[in-house]
C-alpha cells in the first residue's frame, strides 16, 4: 500500500485551490449548513454531559443536590434558572428533548446537504454546457468529444461528491471538538494524552496508505476510455460490423473496464485499510486512556463512564475524518478536470456583442481572406476573393479537399479569418454580433445533423415560432413531403437518435427545409444535394427560385447539374481561387473547371 504512484502528486496549494472552488459554491447556504452542524454537535455534547447527572442521581437519589459537583453542578444551575426540579425524571426528559432536537437538526443538515450537492452538480454541468455552446467552433474541432462528454457527465458527478465530503469533514471536526470538550471537563490530563495519541494516529495512517489522488486520476482516465468506446460502438455500429472490428473493440472495452475495476478496488481497499488501521490504533489509545483513568485518576463511576463513552464516540469521528480526507484526495482529480474544461472553454469563447446586422443582407464578399487550421487538419485557404449579390447564385467548385467547405464556414462565421475581410453590405462581419449574423445565414451541410426529435421540430429548430403553413411550405419545396407518407406520424414522427429512420438524401431534404423556414438572407449550400437524384434536385432548385424571398446563395457542388446554371462560378484548388466566370466562360477557357467537368459533359444525359 505504500507503492509509489506514477501520477505526479499536486502541491498542497493546488489541492487547496481545488477545494476552494467547491467551497465557494453558494457560500451563505453552505454556511447555514455548517451552523446547523455546529448546533447538532452542541446538542450532542449537552446530551452526553447529561449522562453524568443522570447516573449520579440514580445512585445518590434525593441527596444529589447536596453532593453535586463538576458537570452535575453545571446542570443543577441550569435547572434552577429555568425553575425545573432536579430529579431523575426531569433529567431523563431533558435528555430526551435534547436528543430529539439533536436528531432533528441532523436530519436537516443531511437534507440540506443533499440539496447543496445536487445543485452543485447541476451548476457544474450547466456551466460546462453553457460554455460549450459559447465556445469557438475552431477550438471545439480540435477537441476529443468523448473526453468532453465524460468530463461533463461523469467527472462532474464525481466532483459534486466533494461538497458532501467537505461538509462531512466540518461536521466531524465539530463533533470531535465537542467530545474533547466534554472529556476535558471531566479529566483534562487524560484527555490531553488521548488527543495527542489520536492525533499521532491520524498523521501516521495518512502517510502509510498510498495517496488516493493518483488512483482517482486513473479512474478518470478509465472512464474516458469507456465513454469513448461506447460512443464509437453506438455511432459506428454499421462500420464495426462491416469491417469486423467488434472483437478488437470488445477487447479494448474489457481492458478499460479491467483498469476501472482495478483502480476502484485499490481505492476502496486503501480506504478500508485506512479505516481499520485507524480504528485499531484508536482502540489501543483508548485502552491506554482507561488504564490512566483507573490507575491514576480519582473519578466517580459516572464521570469515568461518560469519559470513556466520549472517547469511544470520538474514535469513529477520527476514523471518519481520515476516511473523508482520503476520499477528498481521490475526488480532487475529478474537480480538477472539470474546472480545467471550464477554463479552456472560457478562454476560447466567442466574442459577445457587436454591431447590428443590416436587414436584409443584400451582398456578401471575401477580400484577401486567408485561414489556416491550427492542427493541420482541413485545407488552408489563401488570398480568397469572392462576391455574391442578392438574387444571385454563386458556385464554389474544385477537387475534394480544395477548401470549399472552409470558405463556407468562414462566410457563416464559424471560423475567423487569419487575415483579409469578409463583408456583408460593405460591413466587416467580424464586427457583427455573432448570433445576429448567424440568424441571417442558413447553412445546409453535406452531412446535416438531425436531432432526436420529431420531423416538425427538426424543420423548425431554428425558427420555433414558424407556423404550420410555413413548415409545410418548406417541406414541399425541399421535397420532404415526398416521403411523409412513409413515416408513421408524418411531421410528428420521431426520427430517432441520429435520424436512423432517414436515408442520407432524406436528411439533406430535412436540412434544406430547415434553412428555408428560417428568416435568413444568405443561403449556403455545401454539397447540400449530393445524395439526391437529379429530378429531386431540380424540383428543389425550382421551388427555391419560385419563393418570394431572394437569397444571397452560395453553392458548393461536384455535380455539373448543381453548378452549371450559377451566375458565377469560382474554381478552388489547393485553397486558392484559380479562375472564375460563368459555366460557358470556364468551359471555353479550358482550365481547371473544364477538366473537372469534362467527363460529366461527355457522359450526359446519363450523369446523376
Amino acid at each position: 500500500m505504500t507503492a509509489s504512484d506514477d501520477v505526479s502528486e499536486p502541491t498542497l496549494r493546488e489541492k487547496l485551490h481545488g477545494i476552494r472552488l467547491v467551497a465557494g459554491f453558494r457560500p451563505l447556504f453552505a454556511a447555514g449548513i455548517v451552523a446547523l452542524n455546529l448546533l447538532t454537535a452542541i446538542f450532542e455534547g449537552i446530551g452526553l454531559g447529561l449522562l453524568v447527572p443522570i447516573i449520579e442521581t440514580a445512585q445518590a437519589g434525593e441527596n444529589i443536590t447536596a453532593q453535586a459537583s463538576g458537570v452535575t453542578s453545571y446542570f443543577l444551575v441550569v435547572y434552577s434558572l429555568v425553575g425545573v426540579p432536579f430529579t431523575l425524571e426531569t433529567l431523563l426528559l431533558g435528555l430526551a428533548a435534547v436528543m430529539a432536537v439533536r436528531y432533528a437538526l441532523s436530519f436537516c443538515t443531511s437534507w440540506l446537504g443533499v440539496i447543496l450537492r445536487t445543485q452543485y452538480l447541476a451548476h457544474l454541468r450547466t456551466q460546462c454546457f453553457d460554455r460549450l455552446l459559447s465556445a469557438e467552433v475552431s477550438y471545439l474541432d480540435d477537441q476529443d468529444g468523448d473526453v468532453m462528454t465524460n468530463t461533463i457527465v461523469t467527472e462532474a458527478a464525481q466532483a459534486s461528491g466533494l461538497i458532501s465530503r467537505l461538509l462531512n469533514v466540518v461536521q466531524t471536526c465539530f463533533f470531535a471538538l465537542i467530545y474533547v470538550t466534554v472529556a476535558l471537563l471531566i479529566a483534562p490530563f487524560a484527555t490531553a494524552v488521548a488527543v495527542g495519541v489520536l492525533g499521532t494516529v491520524v498523521v501516521f495512517t495518512r502517510y502509510v496508505v498510498r495517496p488516493s489522488y493518483g488512483i482517482g486520476d486513473q479512474v478518470s482516465e478509465a472512464n474516458e476510455r469507456i465513454q469513448g468506446l461506447v460512443n464509437a460502438a453506438i455511432r459506428g455500429i454499421h462500420d464495426i460490423k462491416l469491417f469486423n472490428v467488434g472483437d478488437r473493440l470488445n477487447g479494448e472495452y474489457r481492458d478499460a473496464h479491467g483498469t476501472l475495476v482495478e483502480t476502484r478496488v485499490a481505492l476502496t481497499r486503501n480506504r478500508a485499510a485506512l479505516n481499520n488501521l485507524n480504528q485499531f490504533l484508536n482502540v489501543l489509545a483508548l485502552f491506554v486512556l482507561v488504564y490512566i483513568a483507573v490507575a491514576y485518576l480519582s473519578l466517580s463511576f459516572a464521570s469515568l463512564g461518560v469519559l470513556l463513552f466520549a472517547m469511544f464516540r470520538l474514535s469513529p469521528q477520527i476514523s471518519s475524518l481520515n476516511d473523508s480526507l482520503y476520499t477528498i484526495d481521490g475526488a480532487l482529480p475529478h474537480i480538477v478536470r472539470t474546472q480545467s474544461l471550464l477554463e479552456r472553454l472560457a478562454d476560447n469563447a466567442e466574442t459577445d456583442g457587436g454591431d447590428p446586422v443590416p436587414t436584409p443582407v443584400t451582398s456578401i464578399s471575401a477580400s484577401g481572406v486567408t485561414f489556416r487550421y491550427d492542427d493541420g487538419d482541413g485545407t488552408d485557404i489563401r488570398d480568397v476573393d469572392i462576391e455574391a449579390e442578392r438574387g444571385e447564385t454563386v458556385a464554389l467548385v474544385g477537387p475534394s479537399g480544395a477548401g470549399k467547405s472552409t470558405i463556407v464556414s468562414l462566410l457563416a462565421r464559424l471560423y475567423t479569418p487569419d487575415s483579409g475581410t469578409i463583408r456583408a453590405d460593405g460591413h466587416d462581419i467580424g464586427r457583427f454580433d455573432v448570433d445576429s449574423w448567424q440568424e441571417r445565414v442558413a447553412v445546409v451541410p453535406q452531412h446535416p445533423f438531425v436531432f432526436n426529435e420529431t420531423l416538425r421540430d427538426n424543420v423548425a429548430v431554428g425558427s420555433p415560432d414558424a407556423t404550420d403553413e410555413e413548415i409545410e411550405r418548406a417541406c414541399r419545396i425541399s421535397q420532404v413531403s415526398a416521403f411523409l407518407d412513409e413515416l408513421p406520424d408524418g411531421l410528428d414522427s420521431d426520427l430517432g437518435d441520429d435520424a436512423v429512420r432517414l436515408s442520407g438524401g432524406q436528411r439533406q431534404r430535412v436540412a434544406i427545409a430547415r434553412a428555408l423556414v428560417s428568416d435568413a438572407d444568405v443561403l449556403l449550400l455545401d454539397e447540400a444535394t449530393s445524395e439526391l437524384d437529379s429530378p429531386t434536385e431540380a424540383a428543389i432548385v425550382d421551388g427555391i427560385e419560385s419563393m418570394d424571398t431572394e437569397f444571397v446563395t452560395v453553392v458548393v457542388g461536384h455535380w455539373l447539374s448543381t453548378v452549371r446554371d450559377a451566375d458565377r462560378i469560382y474554381t478552388i484548388e489547393g485553397g486558392v481561387v484559380v479562375e472564375s466566370g460563368t459555366h460557358d466562360e470556364l468551359i471555353a477557357g479550358d482550365g481547371e473547371y473544364a477538366s473537372l467537368y469534362a467527363p460529366q459533359i461527355e457522359s450526359r444525359p446519363h450523369n446523376r
